[in-house]
């Protein structure tokens, strides 16, 4: 298991350095702010390894009962950014002022309920908020779907496959669009109630975030030889 964080670790450093590359060498200003986010994604992903490290390291006992002991915090707050992060992203490529005023209203109302939620329930230490999931989902599929739509009425559809936010789109859709409903009933279950749920739980998650960042890198590198972001 240990080894698979590792190779998921490195496999989101291939798509930022992906990302890297393709901003160096296009200065697209929205994928810039995009990269950023795939950098803070393996920041998070990084410091949200200590408390593993603390529970198998004696000198950092020090550390047991402390805010650092747990990642939850660190995970609702960061799943929050990561929805905005794609909402932004696509709206930014929109055209149609009535499609990104849509957009613009439900980015704020997923901020402000996601917070509120995470204030006035005990769930912001304590597991991680199955409303930002769901309500993320549906926001990052909304925002994929009139962005689609967008496309589908103009020349772009011609190239579309060539255009950085189709592999953006694909990859964060095929995730979280999977993991979310498993997300929400693997809570119930545990390996010793449910081996077999858990099993697949851990299978589909591993395919989906290997699809994932291999889409994100893919994308990167074809649209940088095209010098293109997106048609």
């Amino acid at each position: 298991m240990k080894l698979l964080n590792i190779a998921f670790h490195i496999l989101e450093v291939f798509a930022a350095l992906a990302g890297t590359f393709f901003v160096l060498k296009n200065k697209d200003r929205v994928v810039k702010y995009f990269v950023y986010y795939l950098w803070l994604t393996v920041f998070v992903e990084t410091v949200g390894t200590i408390p593993r490290i603390i529970r198998s390291t004696e000198y950092l006992n020090f550390l047991k009962g402390t805010i650092w002991m747990e990642n939850d915090w660190l995970y609702n707050s960061y799943v929050i950014i990561t929805f905005i992060i794609y909402a932004v992203f696509f709206r930014a490529y929109m055209k149609n002022e009535f499609f990104k005023k849509i957009l613009k209203s439900l980015i704020v109302f997923f901020f402000l309920t996601s917070v509120l939620n995470l204030f006035f329930s005990d769930v912001f230490f304590n597991g991680l908020s199955s409303y930002s999931m769901i309500m993320g989902s549906i926001l990052l599929l909304v925002s994929v779907m009139l962005y689609f739509y967008e496309v589908l009425q103009s020349e772009s559809i011609l190239s579309f496959h060539k255009s950085l936010p189709f592999y953006i789109a694909i990859g964060a859709l095929v995730f979280y669009l999977s993991m979310t409903p498993l997300f929400i009933f693997n809570k119930y279950y545990s390996f010793r109630s449910n081996p077999e749920f858990v099993g697949i739980y851990r299978t589909i998650r591993e395919i989906a975030i290997i699809f994932m960042y291999t889409c994100f890198t893919i994308g990167f590198l074809l649209c940088s030889k095209k010098n293109k972001s997106y048609s």
